[in-house]
């Protein structure tokens, strides 16, 4: 028997059918909007998007009108720490990023498996509640979250790329095997199917070895996964390359940092340059210490770019220059970083933030939500971001502040 029809109606759908990712003066151009519009869905899929008054419902049609809101379709959040979502509410904000990591530090490692699960499983519950298709996930940090993590992610119907963090110089943090974290690796021996949803990746410049940054990225590279690492986040981070002091360098000093470490004496993006770490294929995250040359230079290379503005907003460690890389022509997206910096894992606010205090027109804010976010974890060619006919028909309800 033929599966029935369900008929979504709504005030307003924007599809994005046929969009591709958005840069520069393309992320402003109109969007196709659907007034008084339906959604046709069959197993799930997409089957039409058009005028309400043109449909033509076959029988048997369930029909659910959803009233005056926008649908788009489901976001993609990429960039956020799953697995310390129990530390909600536990650290300091407001006075800079080296007080809220040294506020951070010492809780690590003290919550228990049954504690990281429940709030891990609460966190993708919101993720999915909040319109929600995908999550780029930070793992690695905690011994046995990966999987936790994971199996939250799954039994939320959300789809996950983890990424699997690489911190630190030498033992206890890392040895010498590759590509894989040793905390990760534990994981994907014990379940070998994780690691198609899995790459490795850095945690920063100031916090990973170089050469074992540059392993994960080569190893990205050969097999066509996305390389991950946070980039000019902070003040601080800038102090430590460029001087080898400063706040952070107190912090890492004698534990993260090893004995006769020196620092490059390059601000981040030049120094990430001499590793080979940027260019298709990389996604920085936050881009908050990039200067107007520096933004010129990450678009012309084709490095994607995720920010976080709520979680800068939160630490106090500046605004990332939004508008000029938007100018620039680079691949922006958005994410919410974690709950250690955010209220929430919603990144729909991260859009209704930047239009509130940026006056980013939403056109540009809708294409970062969907197809953008989609381009920057390599998930185009699954039908992520788009509402077209034969791919998924997973929506969301777009905010008052955003509709247009």
């Amino acid at each position: 028997m033929p599966a029935s029809v369900l008929a979504i109606r709504a005030r307003t759908i924007v599809p994005l059918s046929g969009e591709s990712p958005a840069r520069g003066a393309r992320l402003f151009a109109a969007l196709k909007k659907i007034d008084n519009a339906v959604l046709l869905v069959r197993d799930g899929l997409v089957e039409d998007v058009l005028p309400w008054k043109n449909a033509r419902l076959p029988a048997g049609t369930r029909v659910r009108d959803v009233g005056p809101v926008c649908l788009i379709p489901a976001c993609v959040n990429a960039h956020a720490h799953i697995q310390l979502s129990w530390l909600a509410g536990r650290t300091l904000w407001g006075k800079g990023f080296t007080a809220w990591l040294a506020s951070m530090i010492p809780q690590l490692g003290t919550a228990s498996a049954a504690e990281v699960a429940a709030a891990a499983e609460n966190a993708c519950e919101s993720l999915a509640a909040s319109g929600a298709l995908h999550v780029g996930d930070v793992g690695g940090t905690l011994r046995g979250a990966l999987t936790l993590v994971d199996r939250a992610c799954r039994a939320a119907g959300l789809g996950v790329s983890h990424f699997c963090e690489w911190f630190g110089f030498g033992p206890p943090f890392i040895d010498d095997e590759r590509p894989w974290p040793p905390r990760c690796r534990e994981e994907l021996a014990a379940d070998p199917d994780l690691a198609g949803r899995c790459a490795p990746a850095g945690h920063a410049l100031y916090s990973t070895a170089p050469e074992v940054l540059r392993a994960a990225r080569e190893h990205c590279s050969r097999n066509n996964t996305v390389f991950s690492f946070h980039l000019a986040e902070s003040p601080e981070e800038n102090q430590l390359l460029i001087s080898g002091d400063g706040p952070l360098y107190d912090c890492y000093a004698g534990t993260v940092l090893p004995e006769g470490w020196r620092p490059p004496g390059m601000r981040p993006l030049a120094y990430a340059a001499s590793l080979g770490l940027l260019g298709p294929g990389t996604l920085a995250v936050h881009g908050v210490q990039l200067d107007a040359q520096e933004v010129e230079v990450l678009a012309a290379g084709g490095t994607a770019l995720c920010l976080c503005p709520r979680s800068n907003r939160n630490l106090g460690v500046g605004t990332p220059p939004v508008r000029a890389l938007m100018e620039n022509g680079g691949l922006l997206c958005l994410g919410t970083d974690g709950l250690t910096s955010n209220t929430d894992l919603d990144v729909r606010q991260e859009a209704v933030y930047l239009r509130e205090s940026l006056d980013v027109p939403p056109e540009a804010l809708v294409r970062l939500l969907t197809v953008n976010g989609a381009a920057a974890l390599g998930l185009s060619d699954a039908g992520a971001g788009r509402l077209t006919p034969g791919g998924p028909a997973a929506f969301c309800i777009l905010p008052e502040m955003l509709t247009y």
